[in-house]
């Protein structure tokens, strides 16, 4: 529990435990990770300026530069001109190992207290803002997401009792058909006595058939 409660103020990156710089993103739905700024500007380099910091509401169309390596998109007038202009265009983060987006520094002497000069400052307040939109977007998904259940749920619920209903209707089928074929039984029980089942006699009636026995013993006298 103490392990996994230590990974909460971790980057889920390089580790770093700077615990008050630390963004929640949107992984791999649905998973979440918590970077700090270093590592989530690095693993979202196609969404900001590398120089400037302004984060891209929409594609770039003009006056853009492309880094060779990866996805980042770079301003072409806020590219410095001490800048080594590479051809094609390398990004900062991709011309040195060792760049870092994100450079606090200590205060003096100080062994707790930091600053962070304006570069580091705009390029903590581009990773908030790109976490901002990861949130958002996973938050409309996860909205989706549980309203495509429900009508899920829905449709399945429908079908369970239209299921129901048709199984009672083929019940109450089979329990007709039984009581036909056992009045049909009946019938044929009276039949074969010489009635049915209503008391109405199918053959000769009694007194019938006592005449025609008389009148044939008086032939036979």
């Amino acid at each position: 529990m103490k392990q996994e409660r230590d990974h909460q103020f971790e980057c889920g990156v390089c580790g770093a435990e700077a615990r008050y710089l630390l963004h929640n993103v949107r992984h791999r739905t649905p998973s979440y990770r918590r970077l700090c700024t270093n590592c989530l500007l690095k693993d979202h380099r196609g969404l900001f300026c590398p120089f400037c910091f302004i984060v891209y509401e929409e594609p770039l169309h003009n006056d853009r530069s492309m880094c060779n390596k990866c996805p980042s998109i770079a301003h072409k007038p806020c590219i410095p001109s001490k800048y080594p202009h590479h051809t094609p265009f390398i990004c900062p983060s991709c011309s040195s190992p060792s760049f870092s987006f994100f450079n606090p520094t200590r205060n003096g002497d100080s062994s707790s207290g930091r600053f962070i000069d304006k570069d580091s400052a705009r390029a903590l307040v581009a990773a908030a803002k790109i976490a901002a939109i990861s949130m958002t977007k996973a938050a409309a998904l996860a909205r989706v997401e549980a309203e495509k259940r429900v009508k899920e749920a829905t449709f399945a619920k429908k079908r369970a009792r239209e299921a129901l209903e048709r199984l009672a209707y083929l019940a109450a089928k089979e329990n007709e058909m039984m009581e036909d074929i056992k009045r049909g039984g009946e019938v044929d029980d009276a039949a074969n006595k010489g009635g049915n089942s209503n008391g109405v006699y199918l053959g000769y009636p009694p007194s019938q058939i006592i005449g025609q026995q008389q009148q044939q013993q008086g032939t036979l006298k």
